[in-house]
């Protein structure tokens, strides 16, 4: 068996500081929508360059051009000073630049030396695994990873697996790598390790795309950063001498910098009534994270949770709705405590109801009607003594149908076959179908249309009107300007709480940093 070696590349034959990449005017489209608009950006060899941008600001589609994955439409894209390898040249892309995604992409019940080597050795007869176990030590040695490659992916701890998959990306001979959000799962401790073995590579003659939402990183690891905005690039120097202001400025446009984030911007609230009943009092401590969460929501209240992936926020909006084992602390709902042993159908009973961000997966059941997905927690209600009224749950799939403008040729219509801003209104329906005291939204608009977006919001404040609280997670300015008021998470801390907030504060504070007096 032969141990795959590494070859020469064109960037092995560049100067330093040479361009790795050059992107010039380039326009993606994908139908109707235009992810990238004339977008420009340049990464020379052996530096560490931040991209940052807001969702949607085109971060993803430019990885996916970058990788091979997606070709420009228009414009001018060279790597390592030429053309970039056809796209059905797998093996020349991964030779070329490599991309650590967020999510991890090991196979978890493999050994570090299978997944490091995994499909290199597709239609071999044999495979000797002590020279594949011995090549992956070497390969581990030599970048100074103290890993045993007989270890089990399984048993690693999240920052040894994304080292491993930095080495995996490496021992395809790619010296450009693209770390996305590579911090977004790690405790601190595990970025400052992070942070100086990307640093060390670096010294090494490793280039790197370091894509991050939390803009106090850029400044550790980065010698220059670009900001997209809309799928343009606005702002591009040296990350040393960019200031936060500089960049979120860039990120949410300067006619946005100064707009105050209330729910007022949207519809004007009269303050709650003084003796507005406390519904839900959370005191908690989820497994993994540094802040307790301390939280008093009021009937006819929306309070936002504010923060990235990995910030903390998802994980305590779902211990609140039960879907979460591993807490500590004290929940009361309606002023009575929850029972240890709090899960999805006890919260629902107790009051408190959830609105998944993944309506196809954790939502909705594809197959079955809007009628089905609609009635299924309210079925208790809609029954007689032992069987179901299939006539009141028709009427009342039928009155709320009309009452989410749900677009449909009938109620007995599957649901995977509705538009998902349709589906996201029957998931609505069915999460207000209990006539719960309490609606935890998880990214509620995402991936909808403007309409849509709109209706649902809609009917969530129609609600509250009439005493619904709501927890609302998102971190879309968009979104959060529907709250009274907003608690910021970064990295499993509470940073900032408070109503006002202009759009640069707050996407500020959800990128780990804090605009001065002088910046804002």
């Amino acid at each position: 068996m032969t141990i795959p070696g590494r070859t020469a590349d064109a960037h092995d034959l560049l100067g330093a500081g040479e361009p790795i990449v050059e992107i010039k005017d380039a326009v993606k489209r994908f139908g109707a929508t235009t992810a990238l608009d004339g977008l420009s950006l340049t990464v020379r060899r052996g530096e560490s360059h931040g991209l940052v941008g807001r969702n949607g600001a085109g971060k993803s589609t430019l990885v996916s051009v970058l990788t091979g994955l997606n070709e420009i439409d228009s414009g001018t894209f060279l790597l390592g000073g030429a053309q970039p390898p056809p796209r059905s040249d797998r093996k020349a892309w991964l030779s070329a630049v490599s991309c650590v995604y967020q999510h991890r992409t090991l196979v978890p019940g493999l050994s570090v030396a299978e997944n490091l080597y995994l499909g290199t050795y597709q239609n071999k007869q044999t495979i000797s695994w002590s020279a594949l176990n011995k090549a992956a030590a070497e390969e581990l040695e030599n970048w100074d990873i103290p890993i045993s490659p007989t270890k089990k992916v399984m048993d690693l701890g999240v920052g040894e697996a994304q080292m491993i998959e930095i080495v995996r990306a490496l021992s395809h001979g790619s010296r450009f790598v693209i770390l996305d959000e590579p911090t977004a799962q790690l405790v601190a401790s595990e970025i400052d390790i992070l942070m100086s073995r990307v640093n060390q590579l670096r010294e090494r003659g490793v280039t790197f795309l370091f894509i991050s939402h939390h803009l106090d990183e850029v400044p550790q690891v980065c010698d220059a950063v670009t900001v997209l905005r809309n799928g343009r690039h606005v702002l591009s120097g040296d990350a040393h001498k960019l200031t936060t202001s500089d960049m979120v400025s860039a990120m949410v446009g300067d006619e946005a910098s100064g707009t105050v984030l209330t729910a007022k911007k949207q519809i004007v609230r009269p303050p709650l009534p003084k003796d507005a009943p406390v519904v839900l009092e959370a005191a908690v401590r989820v497994d993994g994270y540094q802040d307790s969460m301390e939280l008093s929501l009021r009937a006819g209240e929306v309070v936002g949770l504010a923060g990235h992936l990995g910030s903390g926020t998802r994980s305590l909006a779902l211990t609140l709705a039960g879907h979460h084992r591993d807490w500590e602390g004290a929940i009361t709902v309606q002023g009575a405590p929850v029972p240890r042993k709090w899960d999805p159908y006890t919260a629902v009973r107790t009051g408190v109801s959830l609105l998944p961000e993944d309506r196809i997966n954790t939502g909705l059941v594809g197959q079955m009607s809007i009628e089905d997905n609609m009635t299924m927690p309210a079925l208790k209600k809609l029954t007689k003594r032992v069987l179901l009224d299939r006539r009141a749950r028709r009427r009342f799939a039928e009155t709320n149908r009309t009452d989410l403008g749900v677009m449909c040729s009938s109620v007995a219509q599957p649901v995977g076959e509705l538009s998902g801003g349709n589906q996201q209104k029957v998931l609505l329906g069915s999460a207000l179908s209990t006539n719960p005291a309490v609606l935890v939204l998880l990214h509620p608009t995402a991936g909808v249309d403007i309409a849509s977006k709109a209706t649902i919001l809609d009917i969530v404040e129609q609600r509250r009107k009439e005493g619904l609280a709501v927890l609302l997670v998102s971190d879309e300015p968009e979104e959060l300007a529907f709250c009274d008021r907003i608690q910021v998470w970064v990295r499993g801390r509470k940073t900032t709480e408070g109503s006002g907030m202009t759009e640069s504060e707050l996407v500020a504070a959800m990128e780990g940093s804090e605009l001065s007096s002088e910046e804002s």
